[in-house]
């Protein structure tokens, strides 16, 4: 049963390698900018290839077999890379290719036994692989739980290609063959299903990044800046409002207007502390959140933010286009929410537009709770 089983998890093997090529292969040609789809499917595509011919699995008896097997390898191990955004190769990864074929010639012409060809190869083939866990293992995020899954994938294959040559009885060798064919089957499976999941999880984080972020100024939004700073106890607001900006557009010309608004959010990013949140609301208007910021470390933010604008126009096609902006600052307080502040920092910009624009003003602090009941309490009294 046995001899019998060998032939029959061959052809399998075929056939979850092809499965997995066409599925790699299908998605590049429907997204043809994502390389990486066509190296996983180069990869697999090369071992149905190899298992068809490779008929003494798990023996690399001729020097086609580790260059094959390599080959496949590297292309996956590629692949992984670009999906990540990384370099392709590096010099260390090209000797690692190179290692299981050099291995193999280099002791066939050095008068080396089948056998001892056979162990050298194979070892070499499985640092290879060995290698490509590592980089994944060591590659951010490191945490994630698909990614540790593909790289325990590829050390599976590593540790189980190297049962064969065990000093067990012939039976057990032929059961380690057996073995190999189904960690084949078990691990092509597994490696296909978690990088269509880190390619589902990838989209699914930029169409989140879309739906809270401004497609013009690359800000966030109003619901970006409420995931954000929601919870923030305490911090600085700060809502700023392009001064005539009607009037650019309607002088320069929309396309100059939304110029303008992109590069004040740059100059307004570029001025963000860390951990500080940029935002447009809407229009024309633009708040930042500062948490852990107190009234003057704000407001003279503020001041930095007005005079950085105001000093330097924004130079389109052949123009210059002078932009000043008006600024209101209020405190997150406890108890307080972001959309209080932000109105109390709206009315301070409403009080820097009407009284001429091209400056900042500071909005009241919100009384504190205990402070306004007993406010409250005073009056009733009095009035009693």
């Amino acid at each position: 049963m046995t001899e019998l089983s060998v032939p029959t998890l061959q052809f399998t093997d075929f056939l979850v390698f092809g499965a997995c090529a066409a599925i790699f292969l299908c998605n590049w040609l429907l997204r043809r900018q994502k390389t990486y789809f066509l190296c996983f499917g180069a990869s697999y595509a090369v071992c149905a290839a190899m298992a068809v011919w490779f008929v003494d699995f798990g023996y690399y008896g001729s020097i086609w077999s580790p260059f094959g097997w390599s080959l496949a390898g590297a292309t996956f191990w590629i692949g992984l890379r670009l999906f990540d955004g990384r370099p392709a190769v590096t010099g260390p990864m090209i000797g690692l290719f190179l290692l299981p074929t050099a291995t193999h010639l280099g002791l066939t012409l050095a008068g080396v036994g089948p056998a001892g060809v056979n162990a050298g190869s194979t070892i070499a083939y499985a640092i290879h692989e060995g290698a490509a866990a590592l980089d994944i293992f060591r590659s951010p995020p490191r945490r994630s739980p698909l990614r540790h899954l593909i790289a325990w994938a590829l050390l599976a294959i590593a540790l189980v290609i190297c049962l064969p040559l065990l000093p067990v009885p012939e039976t057990s060798i032929r059961l380690s063959i057996i073995a190999i064919f189904i960690v084949d089957h078990i691990t092509s499976i597994l490696l296909t299903t978690a990088i269509l999941a880190l390619e589902a999880e990838r989209a699914h984080a930029a169409m989140e990044r879309m739906a809270r972020t401004d497609a013009l100024t690359g800000a966030l939004n109003r619901q970006g800046l409420a995931a954000r700073a929601g919870g923030v106890a305490e911090a600085g607001i700060i809502v700023a409002d392009l001064d005539h900006f009607k009037a650019i557009n309607d002088r320069f010309g929309h396309a100059a207007g939304d110029a303008v608004l992109r590069d004040f959010a740059g100059r307004a990013a570029a001025l963000l502390p860390e951990g500080g949140h940029l935002a447009r609301l809407g229009g024309e208007e633009f708040g930042i959140v500062l948490p852990g910021h107190d009234d003057n470390a704000t407001a003279y933010l503020a001041e930095r933010l007005r005079r950085a604008v105001g000093t330097v126009p924004v130079l389109w096609r052949e123009s210059a286009v002078p932009i000043t902006v008006s600024i209101g600052v209020a405190m997150l307080g406890a108890g307080e929410t972001l959309n209080e502040s932000l109105e109390r920092a709206d009315g301070a910009l409403y009080d820097a537009k009407t009284g001429g624009r091209n400056r900042v003003r500071i909005a009241a602090r919100r009384p504190a709770p205990a402070a306004a009941a007993s406010a409250v309490c005073h009056s009733a009294c009095t009035a009693a």
